[in-house]
């Protein structure tokens, strides 16, 4: 029987992966309140870059402060009884448990006045860090609670790209290395930096979560964008490589028709990383063997070929 042949030779190849993920912000935070009350400020502008502490939204105060300036009156008094106190006890003219009792009193003012120092601050919804505003949901007047979402604040000045690997590269994939991707907005490639991954694969996948990192200058990279991904994962000077057509699929995997004597020589083999033409054959074959590449549905152990062509 006519057969194309391929002699398998020591080649250099490199395990290149190639994966689906998706673009993320470096950070990212739906604001709210912790206090249910009336919005009376609005400050944050919708697609504008702020920086961290920027005053964002403001809450009715009103009856906080009341209670503040009475706080502060009532400290003012207890500081002078302290005072007044303090040089009575040096005289002994009064004993410690009265002297006692009003520093008790004065400190008990002082922290209500900072139990309202933190009531206050929750009225001001700050940017807990720099990056850009998104639309606001609510108006000045709006009454707000813990579940209403006011705005949300995205840093993109730098992306996370999130992605997995199968199993069996989980190994392989480590901090530091860097990642090719590209997006559907047809801006030219991209590189990242891996810098984490999960401690495990998930169990329903069996797969390993990975987190890259890529610089965001020009803001072309959005969240929520897919990426295509490729890296490469280890250097083989000596890989053996056969054409995908000299594989035959089998119950236990794959296997394919070697040259012996002249006749065709079934063997199961063992395959590695492969690309869109090519497979690497991690065991079944050696270096200088020969492969059959056509007319393998005619073939069956044993059968006389003869070579049409051979590369």
């Amino acid at each position: 029987m006519l057969v194309d042949e391929y002699v398998v030779r020591p080649t250099a190849s490199s395990d290149e992966l190639q994966a689906t993920g998706t673009i993320q912000a470096n950070q990212e935070v739906q604001l709210v309140s912790e206090v249910a009350r009336k919005v009376t400020g609005i400050y944050a502008h919708e697609g504008t870059s702020v920086t961290q502490g920027t005053l964002l939204f403001k809450l009715d105060d009103a009856d906080l402060q009341a209670r503040r300036r009475k706080l502060k009156l009532q400290e003012k008094l207890a500081l002078l009884d302290d005072g007044r106190m303090r040089g009575l006890l040096r005289t002994e003219s009064v004993t410690q448990q009265e002297y006692d009792q009003v520093s008790t009193n004065l400190q008990v003012l002082q922290a209500d006045l900072q139990a309202v120092d933190v009531d206050l601050a929750k009225t001001q919804i700050r940017a807990p860090f720099a990056g850009i505003i998104g639309l606001n949901r609510v108006d000045i007047g709006a009454y707000v609670t813990p579940s209403t979402v006011l705005t949300s604040l995205e840093d993109v000045s730098q992306v996370e790209v999130s992605f997995t690997v199968p199993e069996r590269y989980a190994a392989e994939v480590r901090p530091g290395q860097s990642i090719q991707f590209t997006t559907e907005n047809g801006t030219a490639a991209q590189s990242a930096r891996i810098v984490a991954t999960e401690p495990r694969t998930d169990v329903s996948t069996r797969s390993l979560l990975v987190k890259a990192i890529s610089p965001n200058a020009k803001r072309q990279l959005v969240p929520g964008m897919s990426a295509k991904i490729s890296f490469a994962l280890r250097a083989n000077t000596n890989a053996l490589v056969v054409p995908t057509q000299a594989l035959i699929p089998t119950a236990k995997g794959y296997a394919l028709y070697a040259i012996k004597g002249g006749k065709a020589d079934y063997r199961d083999v063992t395959t590695g990383p492969r690309s869109s033409n090519s497979v690497q054959i991690l065991s079944g074959v050696q270096a200088g063997d020969t492969v059959i590449t056509t007319n393998l549905l005619r073939l069956g152990p044993g059968v006389p070929v003869r070579s049409a062509s051979a590369q």
